[in-house]
């Protein structure tokens, strides 16, 4: 993995202190997951409420710039989360692991379109 266990705690930590509401944290993590589906092949094997050590692979069709998924994917994910019914904490765990993949796969993406 391109970060450690001690950089999603350091991260959680900092979501965790913001004190952003439950349905606008299910929001945030559903749209993280909706992004890395929509640009990694076999992202909809990544579940958002679980710890994924995957070798990730962009799509072909993935050229320099992150796919956006539209609002109704997003939806349906944040559906998917809310009647999960986590705790904030495992929301806030959640988000900074997926914000670090998400960030891992826009560093690949630049380098990618710069070779």
């Amino acid at each position: 993995m391109p970060f450690t266990k001690e950089d999603v705690v350091k991260l959680a930590f900092k979501i965790y202190k913001e004190g952003e509401p439950l349905e606008k944290s299910i929001w945030r993590l559903a749209e993280l997951c909706a992004i890395i589906n929509k640009n990694v092949k076999n992202g909809y094997d990544i579940k958002p409420l679980e710890t994924d050590n995957l070798v990730l692979l962009i799509r072909d069709d993935v050229n320099g710039e992150l796919l956006k998924p539209p609002e109704n994917e997003i939806r349906e994910v944040a559906d998917i989360i809310y009647h999960e019914n986590p705790s904030k904490s495992q929301l806030d765990w959640y988000i900074a692991e997926k914000q670090l993949l998400l960030n891992w796969i826009k560093e690949v993406l630049a380098h990618n379109k710069n070779h």
